[in-house]
């Protein structure tokens, strides 16, 4: 009984360990320009040496394919090319101007949590007929924190919390 009881309590406190590790709340702002077409985006986690561990989210006009997806040039270059079934879970359509809060647990892409550690946070917007932004910013796993990133063009500020 004490065993199972061990067992229970470990496997609860290994859920909360990798509970949602990032929060991001990124802003699309609304722009005032004709013809207007929704950004795409994406988010992905690369490790120290910049080795792409994990896709946050990806969205893309879905009847399109994969047509205008290396607009994303860092996430063409990065993922996107290469790209298997592992981002079919992170896959959506392009959203509509507003915030829009994404969670990410600390995994890899095979769903293995990572190690504590130096990480870089790499967003990238391109909207057709429009511009491209990208923010890269660095983070420590496991270490608690905030930051801020400026508003551009194509993103607006965006907030992201370390826990």
């Amino acid at each position: 009984m004490k065993l199972s009881a061990l067992v229970l309590a470990t496997t609860l406190a290994s859920a909360v360990t990798h509970a949602a590790q990032l929060e991001i709340t990124l802003n699309q702002p609304a722009l005032d320009v004709q013809p207007y077409h929704r950004p795409y985006i994406a988010v992905w986690v690369e490790d120290s040496e910049r080795n792409a561990v994990a896709t946050i989210a990806l969205w893309k006009q879905l009847e399109e394919g994969d047509k205008w997806l290396k607009d994303l040039r860092q996430y063409w270059r990065k993922i996107g090319r290469n790209a298997g079934s592992e981002v079919d879970a992170v896959t959506g359509a392009t959203r509509r101007p507003g915030d829009h809060l994404l969670q990410w647990d600390g995994t890899d892409s095979q769903g293995k949590p990572l190690p504590a550690g130096e990480y870089l946070l790499n967003i990238e917007a391109s909207r057709e007929e429009g511009g491209r932004d990208y923010h890269r910013v660095a983070f420590k796993l496991g270490q608690q924190g905030q930051m801020n990133l400026p508003a551009k063009v194509e993103l607006g500020p965006i907030q992201i919390s370390i826990k």
